[in-house]
């Protein structure tokens, strides 16, 4: 067995460990509870809120100096046992007055905790640490357990959808698909994801954590927040912490839903006998298999190719948590259990996780502990010829079947002499080829806090995300008769594993002068990533049941990369008297994407803010209970150019060398320049600007923030393209130029009510986001697909960032007189093709005629909540959508281009004639001047979409069992309805398995997976 294999084994392999490391530490942990001795008195009681007489669920009650404890239920009422000799309970629950209670001879015990406003005074992670929010003088968001876990999400930051402004996130229907996710919109060339620092430890990505197992998510968007993390804050930091253990006896919670999802939409696509109409309008035949008696049989079949390849798929996720612990440690163990099946056949992902934090307290110590594992399986969507399975099946002949048992593999496809077309058979494209993609990830955390004197402390920390991953592709040999049989059966096997080791050491001095309060840091980091990755391809031309790779026509590669950072940071925050904020922080990185020119750069931020409210001549009145005026100011960096690229590379494989011999000219395998090596490489810098105010009234019951910000990149990091006169036809190299810009303004509005029986709350946020490129050293970059010689995406001083870029439609020729009198086309223009307008008026429609025709980047992104609740039903709704940004949708190229005979709009079957000169659909097998880039495929992407409506009724506990302190049920909605005017399957366009899941392309659909909606029913149980 080679390591490789051992890898991919590793989760069976570990499945009983698993079991027994879970069990051991619930055994251990649970001795001290164990250990109390015999318990003889029973003390019951109620809790309720002081404010409104409300019974208070979920409060804690601890006999002081043990670690035996409870919970309230649902009536705020709770039952535990005590020594005879009595003692002392602690009551207590998050944002009241911790309480003291002798039991002395007491069997009940009624309590009334009070409000504590100074403990309402949130608590927000920061970078490094924590801070009240009272005192952020930054841009943060933070996202809480609740909402997380609203939506059923495989990722977390899928959950970020909608609830934290100025976060933008477009998700893939493709189950296991990450998302797009963009915090204060696009800056660069070189990628634009956030950081994503879980527990204090940077990551590779949220799609092996648990949502379940997440506390809260913070949002760091401007300087005064992210610039702590220097080169790694340019597009924004999420922080995620995750769930730790409580003080008290052992709690259980179980959570589990299963449901469905399908899609409803369809393309508008002829039937057959719209189909057989449609060919005879061709000038040649398009099928000739109309025409020919052998396949008279294709009247029987009226095939939706569609409907073949969509499925309704089952969903089910399952959540089991125990957690607890004593004054001094505390410990939550959590596994998780999901399994998707797509909406498109063959499709889906099953994951398993199992997590366990820890954390212990001894004297002036504190050790924490958080450990991760999980195996996923995932069936990717598959495509072919570059083109998704749903653009074949709009194209293909409605009068074939899907299915046939006489042809090799049992598919039935087209033929292009037979119907005039080529493309795939979607079920085949879909069905025949298996594909696994397995991946096993360990995170795990480890630090160690020691107070050496009063307010001064020592912190170590290191951190480890680690994954491997093997996966395997089966392709049996087929014949379905078309061109693209083959005859023999393809085995593909690509293995890898990645490391990314953080290693922290830091100081924090914490002090009160007065009124003068200070609280500063100085941290040591270094970030060492590794990866490896090998793959081969072979053939097996015997037999289609052994799918090993074998010696026949075997290919293979692999590469390896390191990359290391070391950073030193300090900052500062001062205060006085809670009024006057001041913060600073400067962070010097070294990166090894970087020459030793340039390897080092430092990055800087100061803020300030007022709390107003809080001066003395401030009107005393409960109108306001919040005023607060912030900015802030700093650079942060980004080293996103990929490894080594400082440095020149050589390319192997399929550059041969021709020489002149004896007897003619010879080839030998050779090699040629890759990309050009550039030493002064160095940092992309941005400069953030943010000016922010916190408007909360009526003891915040009505709360308001609003931010406006501008962001200004300097030395992009872009890689341009080189004459091929150098060696490389693909050849590149990375540089420095230009710069760009994106401003814009986030607002958040909440209310709420909580003082009677009928709860609600409320909250919108909303987000614009411009973005422009300033300069670019004189370069111009195009990028997207290439669709009769035109590029999709366009970058160019002065314009937005990765805008479409191509012709404007002026209407259709009705007559040779007016192509005649118009600036030339092509030779071949003929009445019924498209006009193009002449931009420039120079008489000739040429490349210059090409103008921006539409933007992917919104102009407002926005979420909105609602919360209901009356005594035991609960209601949560949330929409959220996207105003003013463009889809550029390629399907209209197959369904109304007209160029080749495909399945196509109905509509189509009214294309300009002579004898129909008035139609407005251009005619059909024109030159291919019709499919030029243009606004004729641009369509408003705006969207406003019900993501998730979720009506819950909690069962009182006493109806249940004693031993259930909450048992919920509820059912939920997701994506119910989207009301937009695009015509594609959806408006939230992310990634495309077409193209690669190239994050550069958002806002192309190229027949991608669409959104589904899902329909769960769901269980929460609390013991």
């Amino acid at each position: 067995m080679n390591c490789n294999q051992l890898k991919v084994i590793l989760p069976q392999k570990w499945h009983r460990a698993l079991i027994f490391l879970g069990v051991f530490m619930l055994n251990v942990y649970s001795i001290p509870l164990l250990a109390e001795g015999v318990q003889d008195r029973v003390i019951k009681g109620t809790i309720t809120d002081g404010s409104d007489g409300t019974f208070l669920v979920g409060a804690y009650v601890l006999l002081k100096g043990t670690s035996t404890g409870t919970i309230t239920d649902f009536d705020g009422e709770f039952s535990i046992s005590v020594p005879q000799e009595g003692g002392v309970l602690v009551f207590s629950s998050v944002g009241y007055k911790s309480q003291e209670v002798e039991v002395l001879g007491q069997t009940e015990i009624n309590v009334t905790l009070e409000v504590d406003v100074q403990q309402l005074e949130e608590i927000v992670v920061v970078g490094y640490g924590t801070q009240e929010r009272a005192k952020v003088t930054g841009a943060v968001a933070t996202v809480g357990s609740a909402e997380i876990t609203s939506v059923p999400v495989y990722t977390a930051d899928q959950a970020l959808q909608g609830r934290a402004p100025g976060v933008m996130v477009s998700n893939n229907g493709s189950p296991g698909n990450d998302p797009i996710v963009q915090i204060r919109g696009v800056m660069g060339t070189s990628g634009n994801s956030p950081l994503i620092v879980v527990d204090g430890i940077i990551v590779q990505g949220l799609g092996d954590l648990n949502p379940s197992d997440i506390e809260n998510m913070t949002v760091l968007k401007d300087a005064a927040t992210t610039a702590i993390y220097g080169a790694q804050g340019a597009n924004g930091v999420v922080l995620v912490t995750t769930k730790k253990g409580k003080t008290g006896e052992i709690t259980i919670d179980v959570d589990g839903y299963t449901g469905v999802q399908s899609v409803n939409q369809r393309y508008n696509v002829m039937n057959r006998d719209e189909y057989i109409q449609y060919a005879g309008m061709w000038e040649n035949p398009a099928s000739g298999r109309l025409d020919n008696p052998k396949f008279m049989d294709i009247s029987k079949y009226d095939t939706n190719w569609q409907d073949e390849i969509f499925q309704t798929g089952k969903i089910e996720n399952y959540n089991v948590g125990l957690s607890g612990g004593s004054e001094n440690a505390t410990y939550r163990i959590s596994t998780n259990y999901m399994n998707q099946d797509g909406v498109l056949k063959n499709t889906g992902i099953e994951r398993y996780m199992f997590r366990a934090n820890s954390s212990y307290t001894k004297n002036k110590l504190n050790v924490n502990q958080t450990f991760s594992v999980s195996y996923t399986d995932k069936q990717p969507e598959q495509t072919s010829g570059g083109r998704s399975a749903l653009e074949h099946a709009i194209k293909m002949p409605p009068y074939l079947t899907a299915y046939n048992a006489s042809n090799l593999g049992g598919f039935q496809g087209t033929d292009v002499k037979l119907d005039g077309q080529d493309a795939e058979n979607p079920l085949r494209v879909l069905e025949h080829t298996q594909i696994s993609n397995r991946r096993v990830n360990m995170l795990g955390t480890l630090s160690a806090e020691y107070e050496i004197l009063p307010g001064l402390t020592a912190k170590g920390q290191a951190g480890m995300d680690y994954f491997s991953y093997k996966n395997e592709l089966f392709s049996a040999a087929y014949n379905d008769g078309s061109a693209l049989s083959r005859d023999r059966a393809l085995i593909e096997r690509a293995y890898g594993e990645h490391s990314l080791l953080t290693l922290i050491g830091q100081m924090s001095y914490i002090k009160s002068f007065g009124k003068h309060n200070i609280n500063a840091i100085a941290v040591a980091e270094r970030i060492e990533k590794k990866s490896s990755n090998a793959g081969m391809s072979s053939f097996n031309e015997i037999t289609n049941e052994i799918e090993n790779i074998t010696n026949v026509d075997l290919t293979g590669g692999s590469f390896e990369t390191i990359y290391g950072k070391l950073g030193y940071l300090g900052r500062l925050n001062y205060d006085y008297d809670g009024r006057y904020l001041f913060a600073a922080s400067y962070r010097y990185d070294a990166s090894s994407r970087f020459g030793t020119n340039n390897r080092w750069a430092g990055f800087y931020s100061v803020s300030a803010g007022w709390n107003i409210a809080d001066e003395a001549f401030f009107p005393e009145t409960d109108a306001v209970s919040q005023l607060k005026l912030r900015g802030s100011y700093g650079s942060v960096g980004n080293d996103n150019i990929g490894d080594y690229r400082y440095s020149a590379s050589i390319m192997t494989g399929n550059h041969n060398y021709i020489f002149q011999g004896n007897n003619g000219l010879y080839q030998t395998p050779g090699s040629t320049a890759g990309n050009l090596p550039n030493p002064n490489l160095k940092w992309e810098t941005t400069f953030m600007t943010n000016i922010g105010i916190d408007l909360g009234l009526f003891e915040d019951r009505f709360t308001l923030s609003a931010e406006y910000y501008k962001n200004e990149s300097n030395d992009l990091l872009i890689n341009v393209s080189q004459v091929s006169s150098i060696g490389g036809v693909n050849s590149t190299q990375a540089k420095n130029a230009g710069g760009a810009q994106v401003s814009g303004v986030e607002v958040n509005l909440g209310v709420k009510n909580f003082d009677k029986a009928f709860k609600w709350s409320a909250n919108l946020n909303l987000s614009t986001m411009n973005n422009k490129v300033n300069d670019l050293g004189g370069e111009t970059l195009y990028e997207g697909y290439y669709e009769n010689n035109g590029s999709i995406l366009r970058s160019v001083e002065g314009e937005p960032l990765r805008h479409f870029y191509g012709y404007e439609v002026a209407g259709i020729f009705r007559s040779w007189e007016e192509i005649y009198t118009s600036a030339e086309q092509t030779n071949n223009t003929a009445p019924g093709d498209i006009k193009y307008r002449d931009q420039n008026n120079d008489g000739v429609i040429d490349e210059n005629d090409r103008v921006v025709i539409g933007n992917p980047t919104p102009d407002l992104v926005f979420g909105f909540s609602l919360d209901f609740s009356y005594k035991n039903f609960d209601l949560n709704m949330f929409l959220n959508g996207t105003y003013g940004n463009e889809i550029y949708n390629t399907t209209l190229w197959y369904l109304e281009g007209g160029q080749r005979f495909f399945n196509a709009e109905p509509k189509m079957l009214n294309a300009w004639t002579p004898e129909n000169p008035d139609s407005n659909v251009p005619r059909l097998n024109s030159s291919g001047d019709n499919l030029r880039t243009s606004d004729r495929f641009v369509e408003d992407g705006s969207y406003v979409r019900l993501k998730n409506i979720t009506l819950g009724y909690t069962i009182p506990s006493q109806k249940i069992s004693k031993y259930i302190s909450r048992c919920r049920l509820y059912m939920s909605a997701q994506n119910l309805f989207t009301l937009t005017n695009y015509s594609g399957l959806d408006p939230e366009v992310g990634a495309a398995a077409a193209s690669g899941n190239n994050p550069a392309e958002m806002g192309i659909d190229r027949g991608n997976y669409p959104t589904p909606v899902t329909i769960i029913g769901g269980l929460q149980l609390n013991f």
